[in-house]
């Protein structure tokens, strides 16, 4: 019988013990700047980071075709709790997250977006209730824990883990206006609120987003990844806005996003932004084939 081997056993094994190699780095708090501050998350993971060309970190999840349809293309944050975390590469349609919900409407993209789509789907944050509660927001209980999961089918729902998220959030200053490792204990690890919401779907952290840009970049401060050399240095970056899953927690109707320029803001969940569906995969998922590329994703079990 064939060996399996545990996609999160896989990933961790195309670290080296050098950061870097192969685009992972692990955050066990010793990545360090010259004056000795760390800069790594601390959380033992193993996380993608860098050029988006360079980073070979594609998954096909959600169909069997050959090759992977542009729609079914996912991409691996990192290693995290033990789990593999996914994050779509490209914008979710309004064919994968329904009309009903926070569905605004659809856009043609600005010249900085670096996806293959010819429109994007974009939606509210919560339109229903205009407050930064996840657990009230529609996008989460209808458009991607509702609507998506039933498009995607029982087979692949089934090897996504139902995820405890944290949606405590922070303020602007201990989110926007600091580096990715200390927005990520202000977002993870000592929320405003230890607000938790339990789901499969969720959407990317501001961290995942800090951290996947170089390390030459987490020295900065959110607020000023809106530069080209943090930019072309962050495979999730795609060029148009997106929605976060954290709150700002100083008020009771704004939230994060990625604006088109790279930085992260706040602003009011009744405006529109694109959305990736982010989730972790079960532990049990399995590696098949796959060198990671766009061309020749990871496939699994």
């Amino acid at each position: 019988e064939e060996e399996k081997v545990f996609l999160a056993d896989y990933v961790k094994s195309l670290y080296t013990g050098t950061q870097g190699k192969n685009s992972i780095y692990y955050h066990n708090g010793t990545i360090t700047t010259d004056d000795g501050t760390v800069i790594d998350a601390g959380d033992n993971s193993y996380r993608y980071a860098g050029a988006s060309e360079s980073v070979n970190n594609f998954v096909c999840f959600g169909s069997n075709a050959t090759p992977c349809p542009t729609d079914n293309l996912y991409r691996i944050i990192g290693v995290i709790d033990g789990k593999v975390k996914l994050i779509k590469y490209d914008y979710n349609t309004k064919e994968q997250l329904g009309t009903a919900g926070n569905y605004s409407s659809s856009y043609t993209p600005s010249k900085s977006y670096k996806g293959d789509l010819t429109t994007v789907d974009l939606y509210y944050w919560d339109f229903s209730t205009f407050k930064n509660i996840w657990s009230e927001s529609l996008l989460n209980k209808t458009n991607l824990n509702a609507n998506f999961i039933n498009n995607i089918g029982t087979t692949w729902a089934n090897k996504i883990s139902t995820t405890t998220w944290k949606v405590g959030g922070n303020t602007e200053a201990n989110i926007v206006q600091l580096s990715p490792s200390k927005t990520y204990t202000n977002e993870i690890t000592n929320p405003a609120e230890s607000t938790t919401y339990n789901a499969k779907i969720g959407l990317m952290y501001v961290s995942d987003y800090g951290f996947a840009a170089s390390p030459n970049a987490w020295t900065s401060t959110m607020e000023t990844y809106n530069n080209t050399t943090v930019t072309s240095n962050n495979w999730m970056f795609i060029g148009y806005s997106d929605w976060t899953i954290s709150r700002n927690s100083a008020t009771s109707d704004y939230t994060f996003c990625v604006l088109d320029q790279g930085q992260i803001y706040s602003n009011t969940v009744i405006n529109i932004r694109g959305v990736r569906a982010t989730f972790f995969l079960e532990p049990t998922v399995t590696y098949v084939s796959g060198t990671g590329t766009s061309s020749d994703p990871i496939i699994i079990n």
